[in-house]
């Protein structure tokens, strides 16, 4: 006979798989070509570009992890978006056993919401002691429209924050070193995977030590004075270091986001009560603006609320909650707090003061990033008015999962209405004027042409960041977070390519050119290679397909 801890095992990991599962469902993914086919956009050849990077730089020389191959000849070039470290650590492992980036990076993403929904449901039936709210609960996180929109962006999946308040609730509770000593390990993992995210955790903390010593159930004393110093010296440990390049990033650039580009792409308080039935017929102009969980969770939420405090059901713990979503939607806002997006300007909200006067805020660009916290906290409120409704109204097991089977059914419909991203395939081979470029010398530079966006309307550079994996030798194009000032303007200057543009391209570092003319028209072609033959600034030094490389004299 199985005991209660064997159970408990099987169950979370069956629930994981279960979730794992339904994720093929939610995603779209093509299965069969699972391990050639990567989200469109350009954030999945990213973050596969950042970990194929670390994991090569990482055995070699750590100190020089940030100094990436892209944005040549800049330094400090990984800092120009997140590093991605959190996630590392389970692509790693899987890179070893399968050796492909993009089988890696689907399973990674696919995982995140398995791992999401677990730990919502730890910390739902953590709080409530009913596996039937808690199921809910975890539905909501692990699948809400946020997360079908965002599956390419890995440190948006919030997979680990379950989990930290799972044990800073445990914390609070009983001051052991496991709770202090796991707290801190997932305070690291949200650090690790989402800056943007782990900025708002102080402040969660600090309601948290509010409320419980104005509830009186946590005492300030030696013993705990000391888990608290040793956690701070662990974090301090990991964070400062893997803060200090983006420190730098802010004073040698002068690193800030714009208030109106935050703005430009902040949600409003209409989009958190947008249908994902919409979204099958209309797409969002942004994704930043889908941050409305659903209108069937919205109607429980409010269910939920009203019986909470028609019952007077755990009023403290669900006020920090119901805060904690209150600040996420404000925040979500930007600067300004706008009802639609026809108001110009409006009310300034409290992302203002951070924005001004906190570290790290001003270099925040999608604020409505923040609505992951609202979508948890709305998660958890639910699970806790369901909890007391079915101890209140339906206390037999067979009709709770009755009622439960029918959320998640209304729940799984509204969600599928989500158009998730389509899947584009990848290249089976390396291309090889790549497999030349490995064979160079480092202290080549190359650019690879066209650019960015030109006038051909396509953003190379995320290619050219992805097959840089297959050399990592030094370019001048990247595509990440953020762009010099420097390359925007060689950017824009070599949309129109001409000889003249020989001269402005060495001064910028390069040493070699590479035209991959499959990304031009026939006529551009033809022009551009009858010029440059007659060009003494260049010479002609390596041709395969229809890539032509030229060294700069």
């Amino acid at each position: 006979m199985l005991n209660n801890k064997s159970k408990n095992i099987i169950f979370y990991v069956t629930l994981a798989v279960v979730f794992f599962v339904l994720a093929l469902w939610f995603t779209g993914i093509p299965i069969a070509e699972i391990n050639h086919v990567l989200p469109s956009g350009g954030d999945s050849l990213l973050v596969s570009y950042i970990w194929s990077w670390e994991m090569h730089q990482i055995p070699i020389n750590p100190l020089e992890l940030f100094n990436a191959n892209i944005f040549a000849p800049f330094k400090n070039t990984l800092a120009f978006t997140e590093h991605m470290l959190g996630s590392l650590l389970l692509a790693w492992p899987l890179f070893l056993i399968f050796k492909n980036i993009v089988l890696v990076f689907n399973l990674i993403s696919l995982g995140s919401f398995a791992i999401s929904g677990l730990g919502m449901y730890l910390l739902a039936n953590y709080l409530t002691k009913n596996k039937a709210a808690s199921l809910v609960a975890a539905f909501i996180y692990a699948f809400a429209p946020f997360k079908i929109e965002h599956l390419e962006h890995i440190n948006l999946s919030g997979m680990w924050l379950p989990y930290f308040f799972l044990y800073l609730e445990r914390f609070f509770e009983s001051q052991t070193w496991r709770n202090v000593l796991l707290l801190t390990l997932f305070i690291s993992l949200v650090f690790l995977n989402a800056m943007q995210y782990f900025l708002f955790l102080p402040m969660i903390v600090l309601l948290f030590l509010i409320k419980n010593i104005l509830c009186k159930t946590f005492k300030i004393t030696k013993g705990n004075i000391c888990k608290i110093l040793t956690s701070i010296i662990i974090l301090a440990a990991i964070i400062i270091p893997l803060t200090i390049p983006y420190i730098s990033l802010q004073k040698n650039f002068g690193f800030q986001r714009a208030v109106e580009n935050i703005e430009g792409i902040s949600p409003d308080l209409f989009d958190y009560f947008v249908s994902p039935f919409v979204f099958k017929y209309y797409s969002p102009l942004l994704q930043e603006w889908v941050v409305g969980p659903g209108i069937f969770v919205m109607i429980l939420l409010i269910i939920s609320i009203f019986f909470i405090y028609q019952k007077s059901v755990d009023i403290k713990r669900t006020h920090i909650y119901f805060l904690i979503g209150l600040i996420a939607v404000l925040f979500s806002f930007g600067y300004y707090i706008q009802l639609t997006r026809a108001e110009i300007g409006g009310m300034i909200g409290p992302w203002a003061f951070f924005y001004n006067f906190i570290p790290g805020y001003s270099g925040i660009r999608a604020v409505g990033r923040f609505s992951i916290f609202f979508l948890l906290s709305a998660s958890i409120i639910i699970a806790i008015g369901l909890a007391k409704i079915f101890q209140d109204k339906i206390k037999k097991n067979n009709y709770q999962i009755f009622y439960v089977l029918i959320i998640l059914l209304i729940l799984f419909i509204e969600f599928s209405l989500v158009k998730p991203k389509q899947y584009i395939p990848m290249p089976d081979r390396v291309n090889p004027v790549y497999s030349w470029v490995k064979n160079q010398k480092d202290a080549n530079i190359y650019l690879e042409m066209p650019m960015g966006w030109n006038y051909l309307k396509e953003n190379y550079d995320k290619l050219y960041d992805y097959n840089s994996i297959s050399h990592f030798k030094k370019i001048i194009n990247g595509y990440s977070g953020y762009a010099p000032k420097e390359y925007e303007k060689l950017n824009n200057e070599l949309m129109h390519f001409d000889m003249g543009d020989i001269r402005l391209i060495k001064d910028y570092g390069a040493t070699d050119i590479i035209f991959h003319f499959d990304f031009y028209p026939e006529n551009f072609k033809k022009t551009t290679l009858e010029k440059l033959s007659t060009e003494n600034s260049v010479e002609l030094i390596y041709q395969i397909d229809n890539d032509y490389v030229f060294q700069i004299k």
